[in-house]
């Protein structure tokens, strides 16, 4: 009786592991991903208008007249003192948050209602360079249960002539 009770609990156990879900290795919902559209990989859903030879920084253009959209991450702008572009990331999929690492240089136009989606619009007032940095969080990721939608980074850099 006890042969055939091991028997039966051995076969049970490997039915059950056999029928048993896989297991697989995911982050903590609460772990934020960071996947940046810089660089010779590319990232998921940006484009990169960096240079991805490696052979130097990305060449330098003019803003885009409609604004600066997630198409330009990555690029190299260049402005005059008093020009301004508007900040125009969306606002559907994930939640911005803007910094500018010289803001003598770059700053950001108050009291400017703009467009749904955009970001704000930004003013060139001294000679310089500067960074703009958003961190996009999906919104998603405040859900119950959070979603695991990466976060992205947008960057560009503003040459103020």
């Amino acid at each position: 009786m006890k042969r055939l009770l091991s028997t039966l609990l051995v076969f049970l156990t490997i039915l059950f592991t056999a029928c048993a879900p896989l297991q697989t290795s995911q982050p903590d919902a609460m772990t934020a991903v960071v996947v940046t559209a810089q660089g010779g990989g590319g990232a998921v859903g940006l484009p990169s208008t960096s240079n991805d030879s490696g052979a130097g920084p990305s060449a330098t253009s003019t803003l885009p007249a409609n604004g600066v959209t997630l198409s330009e991450n990555g690029g190299v702008f260049v402005m005059h003192v008093g020009e301004s572009f508007l900040l125009n990331l969306g606002m559907d999929v994930y939640d911005w948050t803007v910094e500018l690492d010289n803001q003598n240089v770059i700053q950001r136009e108050l009291g400017v209602t703009v467009i749904r989606g955009a970001q704000g619009i930004y003013i060139a007032q001294n000679t310089g360079t500067a960074t703009l940095t958003a961190s996009g969080n999906p919104l998603c990721q405040q859900s119950k249960p959070p979603c695991m939608m990466p976060s992205i980074l947008f960057s560009i850099t503003l040459i103020v002539q």
